[in-house]
């Protein structure tokens, strides 16, 4: 559990999960309501409930009666409680008046400095109730951001080319990144424009580093890179492949893993016609003894090279300016995510020799799907002229109708429900 807390005599009610002690058994008594999830308040107009009074009493307010507002002098945002406007205040002066007595870090919400104490105390009180996972956490946020990983969750999905994310920021930078043209942030020193998180690049010439490492003197950037740095010392792997449970502590890492069940290889050389890597890596290795350069990303229209991504397209922009999207996409995660699922199908209805035979682990995982159908005296759909989705749709329709039983698929199609929705149910 980490180390437990030590409390004061007269505090004689103590909390069996995470040893915090109470005064009195009233505070004790709302204390476990964030180990047990209870939520006793409930709204009467809808199904909303809470666990504290105060939550279910600033819903009814915001949602219910919201005549009178509060509005923000910066922003012009309204709120129906002033208690909420004078926390948002706090994100346009940056005070920040809860501070912490071991780092002196300073945070603008008093839960903000509880959760961060914990770091300290080493309380990780939410733990993760997967089989074969001993992850825990100091806030349930961290917790219910966890679990969507489990069971790939995303309540953000992109308008645009449907890619999900478990949290909203995540979204925010993805359609940063991907789908907005503009540059409006220029960084002074180096010149460089940036679409957001200016503030971050800063900290690179500053040589700043506010992210402190609890275990040990090192420190970080960005909070991501010191919570990928902390998971050294925790051993905790967070990110567990859907295919074979195998797990890791970094999303990468997973990402990468996931190529040798599906045969997908994302990273294209653009000079030769056949030659496609798993990993980014492995193209940099062939086009520097290849093609002798060290920058893997190629503009076809002029021929230039350039080291990263994002070089490119800041120079497609300039060197095909009517172009409406960048030369480089990313993959539609439906694509992705339709092989992960038909991986995980394959694996359930056929035994490893026989998936072996079919390439399984070094053929794209849509060719031993072919391989399959063939070899069931069928024909499969290998028509180049439709998308690679498509294509692979239509083959795993092919491989449901002799695997599933007639009455199942029947009952599935008058319910008109999508094949992806018949894959998840058949590998849940």
């Amino acid at each position: 559990m980490g180390q437990k807390r030590r409390h004061d005599p007269k505090s004689s009610h103590v909390c069996t999960e995470c040893n915090k002690s109470f005064s009195m058994p009233y505070k004790l008594k709302k204390h476990m309501r964030m180990h047990t999830g209870e939520r006793p308040y409930k709204c009467s107009d809808c199904n909303a409930s809470f666990s504290q009074s105060g939550g279910l009493r600033n819903h009814v307010l915001s949602q219910h009666k919201a005549d009178d507002v509060f509005q923000c002098n910066y922003c012009q945002k309204q709120f129906p409680i002033k208690d909420r406007l004078k926390l948002h205040m706090r994100i346009h002066t940056g005070e920040k008046p809860y501070r912490c007595n071991e780092c002196d870090k300073t945070f603008a919400r008093a839960s903000q400095l509880n959760q961060h104490t914990n770091t300290h105390l080493k309380v990780r009180p939410f733990s993760c109730s997967f089989a074969m996972c001993d992850a825990s956490f100091a806030s349930r946020n961290n917790l219910v951001n966890h679990i969507k990983r489990h069971i790939n969750q995303t309540d953000y999905v992109c308008s645009l080319c449907g890619k999900g994310f478990i949290r909203s920021d995540g979204l925010q930078k993805h359609l940063s990144r991907f789908h907005a043209n503009e540059r409006a942030f220029e960084c002074k020193i180096c010149n460089k424009r940036y679409k957001g998180h200016l503030l971050q690049h800063m900290r690179i010439h500053m040589e700043e580093k506010p992210h402190a490492c609890s275990y040990c003197s090192m420190r970080f950037v960005q909070k991501s890179q010191l919570t990928v740095h902390e998971r050294t010392h925790s051993g905790i792997r967070p990110y567990r492949c859907q295919i074979c449970h195998m797990a890791f502590a970094h999303s990468t890492a997973l990402k990468m893993h996931i190529h040798r069940h599906t045969g997908e290889k994302p990273f294209k050389c653009l000079m030769c016609a056949d030659r496609a890597f798993s990993q980014l890596p492995h193209l940099k290795k062939h086009m520097l003894a290849i093609h002798k350069t060290d920058k893997p990303y190629l503009c076809k229209p002029c021929g230039e090279f350039f080291k990263t991504k994002s070089q490119l397209l800041d120079h497609e922009r300039e060197c095909r300016p009517d172009a409406s999207a960048p030369h480089s996409e990313p993959t539609p995660t439906s694509l992705e995510q339709m092989r992960i699922l038909l991986a995980i199908l394959l694996q359930k209805i056929s035994t490893p020799a026989r998936l072996t035979s079919f390439g399984y682990g070094k053929k794209l995982i849509d060719d031993v799907l072919c391989e399959s159908i063939k070899s069931s005296g069928r024909e499969p759909c290998l028509d180049e002229s439709l998308l690679p989705l498509v294509r692979l749709r239509k083959n795993v329709e092919i491989l449901l109708e002799w695997t599933v039983p007639k009455e199942y698929m029947d009952k599935f199609r008058q319910q008109n429900r999508s094949t992806e929705e018949l894959m998840r149910e058949l590998t849940s």
